[in-house]
Formats: C-alpha cells, sequence, structure tokens
C-alpha cells in the first residue's frame, strides 16, 4: 500500500517513535528498509528517490512512503504536474501546457485526464478539509468545469492548512497528501469525516 507523508525527515521520526499509524488498522508503523530506488523529473533537473518502506506488525501490511513533492506512479514531480493543473483551470490546452513545461503533450494530456476522472472526488474533499480547519469558510462559486473547481477547491484547502495548521510543505505538496496523491487514489478527509 502507498501513503503520502509531506516531510522526509518528520517520517523518520515518527516512525522512530512510533507515530505513525498504519492506514489500514491503525497499528504503529515500524521501519521495513527502503523501496527502489527512482527518478523524478523536477524543473531544476532530475531528483533521486528512495522512498522509505514501513511495516505494521499488528496487520502485516507493508507501506511504501513517498514525499507529497513526488506523485504516485508518476515519473514527474508535485509541481510539474500542479502548474499543468492550474494552466489547465486558467484555460491553457495541453500542448501549450507542454510546451511551457517541456513535457510530451501525450504526458501532459494524461495527468490532465486522470485529474479530471477524480475532480468531483478531490474538490469534495478538498471542501472537507476546508471545512473542518475553517467552518466559517464560504464554498467558492462554481466555474462549470469539474477541474477548475478541483484545483480552486484544492487551494482553498492548502491555503487554510498552511494557516491553521503552520504547515510550511509547498501548495502542491498540500495538495497531494490531501487529495490522496492528486492523480490516483482516494481523496484523503479529514480526520472525523
Amino acid at each position: 500500500m502507498l501513503s503520502l507523508v509531506v516531510s522526509e525527515k518528520v517520517v523518520e521520526a515518527d516512525l522512530a517513535a512510533g507515530r505513525l499509524c498504519c492506514p489500514c488498522c491503525d497499528g504503529p508503523l515500524a521501519r521495513w528498509g527502503y523501496a527502489r530506488e527512482r527518478q523524478i523529473r523536477t524543473r531544476a533537473g532530475e531528483r533521486t528517490l528512495r522512498p522509505r518502506r514501513a511495516h505494521c506488525p499488528r496487520c502485516g501490511q507493508t507501506h511504501v512512503l513517498l514525499p507529497a513533492w513526488s506523485v504516485p506512479r508518476r515519473r514527474d514531480s508535485t509541481e510539474l504536474i500542479g502548474a499543468a493543473l492550474l494552466a489547465k483551470a486558467q484555460g491553457h490546452g495541453h500542448r501549450t501546457i507542454a510546451v511551457e513545461l517541456g513535457r510530451p503533450a501525450s504526458t501532459v494530456r494524461g495527468w490532465l485526464r486522470a485529474f479530471a476522472r477524480r475532480a468531483t472526488r478531490v474538490a469534495s474533499a478538498a471542501r472537507l478539509w476546508t471545512h473542518a480547519l475553517d467552518a466559517s469558510q464560504e464554498r467558492a462559486v462554481e466555474t462549470g468545469s469539474a477541474l477548475s473547481d478541483a484545483v480552486e477547491a484544492l487551494g482553498v484547502a492548502t491555503r487554510e492548512a498552511r494557516l491553521r495548521l503552520g504547515i510550511r510543505a509547498g501548495p502542491w505538496e498540500l495538495a497531494v497528501a490531501l487529495s490522496g496523491g492528486l492523480l490516483v487514489g482516494d481523496p484523503s478527509r479529514p480526520p472525523g469525516y
């Protein structure tokens, strides 16, 4: 199973102290080596990633703990995919975005399609997070585009998380964590929902 973490340094300390819980059974996770090394493309070039693995002694599940600067099952970083989603929400086409980001048009089109398939669920989860962090926050006016609405909802949720919780991660890193992977997986819901 795959889990997302905002900070690689914090996850190591939390694993050592037994503060990370298994998403399957809530048992404490323990270190379990590393997953295979991979290269992630960023705006600045390639970055090496060797994700931490964790094991739950209670249920026997193992988990790969990916940092939120990488998107599960993608070779490109959160910042690149986030920039593409933001550009699409602003009305740009996939070919224009691809040229701007220096990626193949088919790759960018794949990101946009994957996110569009999940956009309604992502927007709903982001709105729940926003409400959990600030119940007085009003819902944004819908634009008629599920993708644009989801990008807007993620923006509001990440802003609230940064303001209310003091999280210093970048907005797209938080968006990956809140959405359960941005392009894959189930959107995360706040505690109590």
